[in-house]
């Protein structure tokens, strides 16, 4: 047992070096941007987006951040949220619109992997996770332009706010020296975000260490047994269970078997490509528990982190059997 805590200890400070960095500086990013007032200089990128959907505009600013960290744009949202910019529902709708980034960002490490293995069916399959992305991301979009208000979309300060007594917050007059200006932001980001900073510690580390240890006693590869089992049940041919069942440990070892049945003429295009899908839907499953869990919950919090999360992979997952139902029919 001493073992398997001290593994747990590991390889959850290894994660935590990894992610919770990150996490800090979006918070400390989102009041920094807010102090400087350059909220307006950068959200005119994604306005098409944040108009459309009815988000503030600092909600635009997240996305494009998203870009280039998805932690650190979700960090952004918490810290809105914690302090009563946003509601619930912006958060939720905001927050999901932002892991299309994050998806599109997949070819980085995706795409080396699935074209020179799988040819055009690694093309088609990558293709289909993007557009699996864009449609949630387009389906958000409605929803948002449905469900939230339209008209002013930024966190103008009015009188209660500069009181402290309303939503949004008061912004001082600029300094006219860029450089004091700076500074004096740095030292507003600062005392502004300590706060979310020490709550979010608080929640990340036991939440970490939790589902690493839940990892070294095996719980996530009994799961992943039990979605193998489930497989079997699946409209695919026989040869494609073990694909599966691969993807449920890693995407490389499914594209790496399924490369070989294809050579071997034991699997179509068409085969692969529904498989690796299919391989794609169980293992969100796994890979909300174990990587999602620890994110979701440390940036948002316990409860609002794990039902994001639960309706996030939800969505995503429907979309998903729905195009995976017209691949079916139609090819």
């Amino acid at each position: 047992m001493t073992s398997v805590l001290l593994d747990a200890s590991i390889l959850a400070s290894k994660l935590l070096l990894k992610t919770l960095p990150f996490m800090l500086l979006g918070v400390l990013l989102a009041e920094f941007i807010v102090a400087l007032g350059v909220v307006e200089k950068l959200s005119w990128l994604a306005k098409p987006i944040t108009r459309f959907s009815h988000l503030r505009e600092e909600c635009g600013v997240s996305f494009l951040l998203a870009f280039i960290s998805p932690t650190a744009a979700n960090a952004m949202l918490a810290d809105y949220y914690e302090k009563g910019f946003i509601e619930k529902k912006e958060l939720f709708i905001a927050a999901m619109i932002n892991s299309f980034p994050a998806i599109v960002m997949h070819w980085r490490y995706l795409l080396p992997v699935v074209v020179p293995l799988l040819g055009v069916a690694g093309v088609i399959y990558f293709g289909t996770l993007m557009l699996v992305g864009l449609l949630k991301t387009t389906l958000l979009m409605l929803v948002g332009r449905l469900v939230l208000e339209g008209g002013d979309t930024s966190l103008k300060p009015d009188a209660d706010i500069e009181a402290g007594r309303g939503r949004g917050r008061a912004v001082s007059n600029p300094n006219p020296d860029p450089a004091l200006r700076v500074r004096e932001a740095f030292r507003k980001s600062l005392r502004a975000s300590e706060p979310v900073m020490k709550r979010m510690v608080v929640i990340t580390v036991p939440t970490m260490f939790l589902v690493c240890l839940l990892m070294e006693v095996g719980a996530f590869d009994a799961l992943s047994s039990l979605l193998g089992g489930v497989a079997a049940s699946l409209p695919v041919p026989p040869d494609a269970l073990g694909v599966i069942a691969a993807h449920l440990g890693h995407h490389t070892a499914a594209c790496t078997v399924a490369s070989g049945l294809l050579a071997a003429g034991r699997l179509s295009v068409r085969d692969v490509v529904i498989t690796l899908l299919f391989g794609n839907v169980l293992a969100s499953v796994t890979t909300a528990l174990r990587f999602f869990t620890p994110h979701y919950v440390s940036i948002f919090g316990p409860r609002v982190g794990l039902e994001l999360m639960a309706v996030s992979t939800a969505i995503r997952d429907g979309i998903a059997l729905v195009l995976i139902a017209a691949l079916m029919l139609l090819w």
